[in-house]
């Protein structure tokens, strides 16, 4: 076989064995490897109403018209799975895979069909034939124009196949953006959502990433299988701001002993911006911030952050204070890189930058950090001291409309 063999064109042909037909091709087994393209194993056959299996290597031709074999009924077995192996037809097909590579972002996609490919006297399953979309980024198989996705560009979901025995990796989701994640977790069914944060748990940090960036619905839906202590654990991995939000999502008889296991070190800021309304400056603040004495130097400031170790993850500004702790600056890192070493930032820093008090609703946190061209904002008590930061990745999901969240439906409609 010179060409691509779909599925579909091998389904219910004929299996004829000494000229006398023995059955029907009902479905197909492949055997998944590590790497690579998955094994054709064998297929099954209805015999008189049994499902036999013919292995791969006795298989003959493969035509148009039917599948050759020396093996008459009578010498093959039932079919048994075996560890590894998945079933085209029954596992594979209108089941959901993760299309990685997809030109516009990866996506959940169904699989119609697949195509099979002779290599060193095996069959290999090199191509997925996909729902129609939009985008996308094909082969061509010359013999009907098909399109499809190579199959080391997808990621199968076989976490319902109980001898699929490989299940989805880590690695082979790392890469993807927890947004993008996120995306898929909110289009995958239940198990499929299951299978998916299970890779993830291997990572406490990226699961928190991810986690951070699903709406509400589907943070309770990931975590309502997680015990108190797996979901404790992972908010000290989170932004306080996103553990916050996160366990007021939780079922309220669960909250306070949830809360009890955060590990202490990140429980202490969570228990201070719970004292704050969810929608206010101090309720949607981070209290990762730099903060530097207004007379330290460009170069001192920069030797300070490299020795700091963790950075706070948007990382746009730096704030200064005088000694008493207040707010006395804010200086964008653009700044801070392009100054002179021995220069005091004091002299360079914005000494009048904008700020607001933690029970400021939204909206004039939002309308404040686009008056003044800002990515992150202090948020001060009545004294100028230092509370903590928004940061503009937190005030935009919140001023959106509820159609310009749907990042999955208008990417699609593109």
């Amino acid at each position: 076989m010179t060409q691509v063999l779909w599925f579909s064109d091998l389904l219910r042909r004929p299996v004829v064995a000494g000229g006398v037909e023995s059955g029907r091709v009902t479905d197909a087994v492949l055997r998944l490897e590590e790497t690579g393209y998955p094994i054709l194993t064998g297929v099954l056959l209805d015999h008189d109403g049994q499902s036999l299996f013919l292995p791969a290597d006795r298989i003959g031709e493969v035509t148009s018209e039917a599948v050759s074999s020396e093996q008459p009924p009578a010498s093959l077995s039932q079919f048994e799975r075996r560890a590894g192996e998945v079933l085209i037809g029954r596992d594979l097909l209108d089941h959901h895979l993760i299309w990685s590579k997809s030109r516009l972002r990866p996506r959940l996609v169904t699989a119609k069909d697949v195509g099979l490919y002779q290599a060193n006297g095996d069959l290999h399953a090199v191509a997925i034939e996909l729902a129609p979309l939009h985008q996308s980024r094909w082969f061509r198989t010359k013999e009907r124009g098909r399109m499809a996705a190579d199959w080391n560009e997808v990621v199968p979901l076989v976490g319902h196949v109980p001898t699929a025995r490989r299940r989805l990796e880590l690695k082979s989701i790392r890469r993807l953006h927890p947004a993008q994640l996120a995306d898929l977790l909110e289009q995958a069914s239940e198990q499929e959502g299951q299978e998916i944060m299970g890779a993830l748990q291997l990572d406490p940090e990226f699961e928190a990433d991810v986690v951070e960036e699903l709406n509400p619905l589907h943070r309770r839906e990931a975590l309502k299988k997680r015990s108190d202590e797996e979901v404790g654990e992972l908010l000290g991995e989170m932004e306080p701001d996103d553990a916050v939000d996160l366990l007021l999502s939780l079922d309220q008889d669960r909250r306070a002993n949830v809360l009890s296991l955060i590990p202490a070190t990140a429980k202490a800021a969570v228990d201070r911006l719970l004292k704050y309304h969810p929608e206010s400056a101090g309720g949607v603040m981070t209290t990762d911030y730099i903060s530097v004495p207004a007379t330290a130097t460009a170069a001192e400031t920069c030797a300070s952050i490299r020795n700091r170790g963790e950075l706070p993850k948007n990382l746009w500004s730096i704030f200064l204070v005088d000694p008493e702790g207040k707010l006395s600056g804010q200086l964008s890192i653009g700044a801070l890189i392009t100054t002179d070493p021995d220069v005091p930032l004091e002299t360079v820093a914005d000494l009048d930058p904008p700020k607001v008090l933690p029970d400021a609703d939204i909206s004039e946190v939002a309308i404040t950090m686009a008056d003044y061209n800002l990515a992150v904002l202090a948020v001060v008590d009545e004294e100028y001291r230092i509370l903590g930061a928004v940061t503009v990745d937190d005030v935009l999901p919140r001023t959106l409309s509820s159609a310009w969240r749907r990042r999955q439906e208008v990417l699609d409609e593109r």
